[in-house]
């Protein structure tokens, strides 16, 4: 039996131990001609899917996933941490941007424990929506495909913007993604 100070001693050890992944949005809404409408940073969460693909391609050999990109919604939906690729909860925005595929997120190397697009991915109205919030997907054999949730990918991390971004047609959403790691 373990005794009631061994357990304590072993939450302390496993409190101070931790290795956290956080992730940060930062997302512009412009109208048509540039000019910024909105602006909002905000925390995510990272999926049970995303933390176990980052343990698996860190400590066990996993694959790595080279490519990712930004996967935006336009229901009202809050994200959970048990969503996947294969069963997001989100209703993925398809049609409704210009762009013919999921944009990247083109992230540099990292430094300082963050990594991030230093360039914004941009998508453009194609009419009237309004976004709720966005994943972030990749991996499988259609991560880049707008809507695929066959594909066999992973949902890294999605968030859900405090207020909706209602877009008129050719207004744009600029989307950057921080991807911070400390141990605590």
């Amino acid at each position: 039996m373990i005794e009631k100070a061994t357990v304590k001693q072993m939450n302390q050890a496993i409190e101070q131990s931790k290795f956290l992944l956080e992730g940060l949005w930062h997302v512009v809404h412009k109208n048509r001609f540039g000019k910024v409408l909105s602006e909002e940073w905000f925390k995510n969460l990272i999926t049970n899917e995303g933390l176990d693909y980052a343990l698996n391609a860190l400590a066990h050999g996993g694959t790595a996933i080279s490519a990712w990109y930004f996967a935006p919604f336009s229901n009202d939906y809050t994200p959970l941490a048990t969503n996947t690729y294969a069963s997001p909860g989100y209703t993925e925005m398809t049609t409704l941007y210009n762009e013919a595929t999921r944009q990247e997120w083109a992230e540099g190397a990292s430094s300082g424990q963050s990594i991030t697009n230093a360039v914004a991915a941009t998508i453009t109205a194609t009419g009237a929506v309004t976004v709720y919030g966005a994943g972030i997907v990749g991996g499988g054999t259609d991560a880049n495909t707008k809507g695929d949730t066959a594909g066999g990918g992973t949902l890294l991390a999605s968030g859900k913007f405090a207020t909706g971004k209602t877009l008129a047609e050719s207004e744009t959403l600029d989307l950057t993604y921080t991807l911070n790691g400390a141990s605590s």
